[in-house]
């Protein structure tokens, strides 16, 4: 059974906590987000990157997830041209529109979840407009 709950910490970034049971360690997408994860004391004995909840959630069986009621139901999510850096956030502001500008305004997608279907959804939320100025 894998237990996930998403939560703000003091400077409003998210972390996605994890309670894994041993027989789950096994599952090659949980070996490698653990390889990049910190243990931590407490009922989620993991602090794991948040760019692994959605592959984690889809891969897994929706039987062996449980999605903490307690959790944030909704953030936003972008990443660098690569996929080496990706940035979270709860609303797209200033600082984080700032950012999406400097890494050449990739598509920004809402992430939503609901507890209750135990199913996410992600879709665009924002992406670049390509203005061509050929007739002008």
């Amino acid at each position: 059974m894998i237990r996930i709950k998403l939560q703000n910490d003091n400077k409003k970034n998210i972390l996605f906590r994890i309670k894994i049971s041993d027989k789950e360690r096994e599952n090659i997408i949980i070996k490698r987000a653990l390889f990049e994860g910190k243990e931590v004391k407490g009922n989620y004995n993991y602090i794991l990157p948040l760019k692994f909840f959605f592959p984690i959630f889809k891969n897994l069986p929706k039987d062996k997830v449980i999605i903490d009621k307690k959790s944030i139901n909704e953030y936003l999510e972008f990443s660098d041209e690569y996929d080496e850096m990706y940035y979270y956030s709860m609303k797209a502001d200033a600082k984080y529109m700032k950012k999406w500008r400097e890494c050449n305004c990739p598509n920004i997608y809402k992430i939503s979840i609901d507890y209750d279907k135990n199913e996410i959804n992600k879709e665009i939320a924002f992406q670049k407009f390509n203005i061509s100025v050929d007739n002008i």
